[in-house]
């Protein structure tokens, strides 16, 4: 608990992580975009662009007049693409203009070069394996399941009578919550995403529709991009200054050191942040509505409802301990941690309705909502 109680001082997810420790001016839920309305043509006209900014950044945009929930998923190919051209610009520049220029050197020790060569590979390979998994496995998402088969009226049916034909997924919190939109009973820790269109298991991103089953990936592709950009930046910055900048390198190997750079201070923080939110068994959704309603609570105002599956002291039900909360996420097979590949096992574990929790602080919850 004690690790819990210090992320919530520090962990802040929805700012960037260099100012995790300054003070809100204003609540993360309702910052929105500064520069237009959903009602704006020019929004509209410019949705493609403000797309790719929401879905590199993950922040919250607005949807423009006229749009449905997930209609704007057809440019999801953009930060792709996007990714996909950094990428190869920085494998291209950092082998061709620097690691190859040095091999070329006699004077030069080949040793480092090639131990370079070797791990930038290897990061590089783990780095496209764990995007490629991440973009390409569906999160999770939850599904009607009828009493008995399923009715060929359903358009007819009342609210009601769609509610009682439905079997209820098991929920430790008691509290299983019914969308409206997917027309079904929403487990524990499901989100209903504006973007896919679906309720998503234990989701995690607005904007990158990640749930259960594709978390490990989003995690390992993070890592691995740090990884891939810290060796980079560290090697490139150390050979150009050792063998005089710009009098063997050129003006490429000079942007590689850049890039590589600024994604190590943009990305970095933000794999350390969500390193932090497994360990203390928190999905960014989870997080945000919680410091939303923290902070609510230590002005001494009448705080809003609060979060399904805290208590009024701030405790996670689901919170275990890092050890349990980590596997929970990353499986209990260590070479799973850091292989982004899958196994039987693994996927009969994710249901996406079933969750580790402290038994102390469920019987907490479930006492304050009988209570209630």
């Amino acid at each position: 608990m004690k690790f819990e109680r210090i992320s919530n001082r520090f962990l802040k997810v929805g700012r960037h992580p260099f100012k995790m420790g300054s003070k809100d001016k204003e609540d993360n839920d309702t910052r929105v975009c500064f520069c237009c309305q959903t009602n704006s043509a020019l929004y509209s006209q410019l949705w493609p662009i403000i797309f790719l900014f929401s879905a590199l950044t993950d922040f919250p945009m607005p949807l423009p007049e006229g749009k449905r929930p997930g209609q704007h998923r057809d440019w999801g190919w953009l930060p792709v693409l996007i990714v996909s051209c950094f990428v190869a610009y920085i494998y291209y520049g950092y082998l061709d203009r620097i690691i190859l220029v040095l091999l070329r050197q006699p004077s030069i020790s080949k040793t480092w070069p090639i131990v370079s060569i070797v791990l930038f590979n290897l990061f590089f390979i783990l780095f496209i394996i764990s995007y490629a998994r991440m973009v390409m496995t569906e999160p999770g998402y939850a599904t009607q399941m009828w009493k008995q088969d399923r009715p060929l009226n359903i358009l007819d049916m009342a609210l009601d009578e769609i509610q009682q034909n439905q079997l209820k997924p098991d929920s430790v919190l008691n509290e299983t919550k019914w969308c409206s939109i997917c027309q079904l009973w929403k487990p524990d820790r499901a989100h209903h995403c504006k973007v896919c269109n679906a309720c998503v298991l234990r989701m995690d991103q607005v904007n990158g529709c990640i749930g259960v089953r594709n978390h490990r990936y989003y995690l390992q592709f993070l890592m691995y991009v740090t990884l891939f950009a810290t060796l980079t930046f560290v090697t490139s910055l150390a050979m150009f200054v050792q063998y005089h900048g710009l009098s063997l390198f050129d003006r490429l190997a000079l942007s590689i050191i850049i890039l590589s750079g600024i994604i190590v201070i943009v990305v970095g923080p933000f794999t350390g942040s969500h390193i932090w939110l497994i360990l203390i068994n928190r999905t960014t959704i989870e997080n945000s509505q919680f410091q939303h309603w923290n902070k609510i609570r230590q002005k001494n105002q009448s705080a809003e409802m609060k979060p399904a599956g805290f208590t009024e002291a701030g405790n996670n039900v689901f919170y275990q301990n890092c050890n349990r909360n980590w596997i929970e996420v990353m499986s209990d097979n260590k070479w799973l941690w850091f292989l982004p590949f899958s196994s039987k096992s693994e996927v009969m574990r994710l249901d996406g309705v079933h969750y580790g929790y402290n038994q102390n602080t469920l019987k907490a919850y479930l006492n304050q909502v009988s209570f209630k």
